[in-house]
């Protein structure tokens, strides 16, 4: 399969069209079946068929991300040493969905490579229960693809109050998000065309993991080669467009041939237990349940359900601290009889042994490992929404007048 570009002009900073359906929104809820409301709030031409807008969006990363990098080149290091002088010795991260769960893939590099405390809440939860956290020396960030998200946009707010320092990373330059923020991160890819983030995680994990990187060379200056590590964070879209279609092509192959399961497992640790929490997003999106867990959580409590019409998908990068315990994964898998993949370093051989199929990627930096892995997480899960024959990957069933009027 050959690998598609985005067929839309999407600028950085913006989005196609203004979210809203305008005039007589029930009359064109009702009429959802033959032409999708999510097309009319993208702004985008409706999709019937393979290639759906959300795998143009997803093929579209490795220019995002590379224009993302493009975009902050003077930013994000400007950016870490103001943050130093500051004091800053701790990062709180907020926001709901796929936001949330970019800041949960992220927010490793700040513990590893830069040494701060670091903890992701969910907007919501940090509205309604309003955590003491310490603010004084903390930076907060907020993530939102289109800038619009009203409750991380209140909980920017209530951290406005509680005095902290805010950065935005969003997709959308000047959108109601940046104005309460401090400072912000626009990254490039402009807006979704279905109706899905994809390239949204992907640019925002990789400024955040950019932003750790340059706060931990600041900070610890000879604990790693962290100009040897900065190449091999900038050279990922470089690693995306290697793999590309020998990943597309076998997540097609794989998602016809596991079409029927009755639920996904994701299982990943650290960083990619934020990715884990995505990739199941996107198999939901595709209609088909899914559950993410640590290692921990699988091995005490989840073997119980494990079944052959079960899917299991293991993401362990070489490097993980956890690594074994993945590999614990991946055995009771192949014991219970039950469905595998995994995506894996190149270099593995532990777990490429208990598993069925495998994705190899060319990383094995726990950090790194996700931007990376994020790829056949997004494909099997886009691949199974299509082998299903009914279910359009870019709607979330807002081709359906009900799930369009909630």
């Amino acid at each position: 399969m050959s690998r598609m570009g985005n067929a839309y002009d999407q600028q950085p900073g913006t989005r196609i069209k203004e979210w809203g359906l305008g005039d007589d929104a029930e009359a064109q809820i009702e009429a959802t079946g033959e032409r999708p409301v999510m097309y009319r709030w993208l702004g985008t031409e409706p999709r019937t068929e393979h290639p759906f807008n959300v795998y143009r969006d997803i093929a579209s990363q490795p220019k995002a991300l590379r224009d993302t990098f493009a975009l902050n080149r003077e930013l994000v290091p400007d950016l870490a040493a103001r943050l130093l002088e500051r004091g800053t010795a701790a990062v709180v991260a907020y926001g709901l969905g796929t936001s949330f769960y970019a800041s949960r893939t992220a927010l490793p590099a700040f513990r590893a490579w830069a040494g701060l405390e670091a903890v992701a809440l969910d907007s919501l939860e940090l509205l309604a229960h309003d955590p003491p956290l310490r603010l004084e020396r903390a930076v907060a960030l907020g993530y939102s693809g289109s800038g619009s998200t009203v409750d991380t946009i209140r909980a920017a707010e209530r951290l406005r109050e509680r005095g902290a320092h805010q950065v935005c990373l969003t997709s959308v330059d000047g959108s109601p998000l940046t104005r309460v923020c401090d400072e912000t991160i626009v990254c490039a890819g402009g807006f979704d065309t279905g109706g899905s983030d994809t390239f949204h995680f992907t640019t925002r994990v990789a400024a955040s993991v950019w932003l750790a990187l340059e706060l931990g060379a600041l900070r610890r200056p000879g604990e790693r080669d962290w100009d040897a590590l900065r190449a091999r964070l900038l050279a990922i879209p470089d690693r995306l467009e290697e793999v590309f279609e020998v990943v597309d092509a076998r997540a097609e192959v794989l998602s016809r041939r596991y079409r029927d399961v009755r639920a996904v497992f994701v299982v990943g640790s650290g960083a990619c237990e934020g990715l884990a929490e995505e990739v199941a997003l996107k198999y939901d999106v595709s209609h088909v349940p899914a559950k993410d867990m640590t290692p921990g959580r699988h091995l005490h409590g989840v073997l119980g359900t494990t079944a052959p019409d079960i899917l299991t998908v293991v993401l362990a990068a070489l490097d993980d601290p956890a690594y074994g315990r993945l590999r614990d994964v991946a055995q009771a898998t192949r014991m219970l009889k039950a469905p595998s993949i995994a995506i894996l370093s190149d270099a593995d051989k532990a777990v490429a042994k208990e598993v069925d199929d495998v994705f190899r990627l060319p990383e094995r930096d726990a950090v790194l490992f996700p931007l990376l892995a994020v790829l056949p997480g997004q494909l099997l899960a886009y691949w199974c929404g299509v082998a299903q024959g009914d279910v359009n990957p870019d709607c979330q069933r807002a081709d359906h007048a009900r799930h369009a009027r909630v």
